[in-house]
């Protein structure tokens, strides 16, 4: 039996859109890693060779130790502060084990045979590690955003310098 795909005529519609975009999100993803892997405190994953990302969003992993251990939020808090508003606290893409229709799935799914299964914070300690250490950054894509980007790096730089103050 022949299969024919198909995709929706607006979705192919973005989908060719974005793609021209995605050159310049790997340039400035580039621009971004180099001098956001160099700040202490704040660590840049790397890619595998032969990986080429699509960039959307850049997750750094924030490292207290390299910076007294200030917290997160205050590291955070400092960044809006200067005025870095695009830095982000993941949100909604936690560890869904904290999220209540895990901790809770009776109340949802009451007559389901497995509805006693449940899980608690603490349960997945590297995915929650991980999501507590998360600080994202929009991955810009236009030539004329390399400016932009700086200026979060410098923000990024000044709170890395600064954070005995912070304490």
């Amino acid at each position: 039996m022949l299969r024919t795909l198909r995709i929706h005529p607006l979705a192919a519609a973005i989908a060719h859109d974005q793609l021209a975009h995605l050159a310049g999100r790997a340039e400035i993803a580039r621009h971004l890693t180099v001098h956001l892997a160099r700040i202490p405190g704040l660590e840049v994953s790397e890619m595998p060779e032969g990986v080429l990302p699509s960039w959307y969003g850049l997750t750094l992993t924030y490292r207290p130790d390299e910076l007294g251990g200030l917290p997160i939020e205050r590291f955070h808090q400092a960044l809006v502060a200067e005025g870095a508003t695009e830095f982000d606290r993941p949100g909604s893409t936690c560890p869904m084990n904290t999220l209540p229709l895990y901790q809770e799935p009776a109340v949802l799914f009451s007559g389901h045979p497995h509805s006693h299964r449940h899980y608690n914070a603490g349960d997945f300690p590297v995915a929650e590690h991980a999501h507590a250490h998360t600080i994202k950054l929009p991955v810009w894509h236009r030539e004329q955003d390399l400016e932009l980007a700086d200026q979060y790096v410098r923000a990024a730089i000044k709170i890395s310098d600064h954070h005995k103050e912070l304490l």
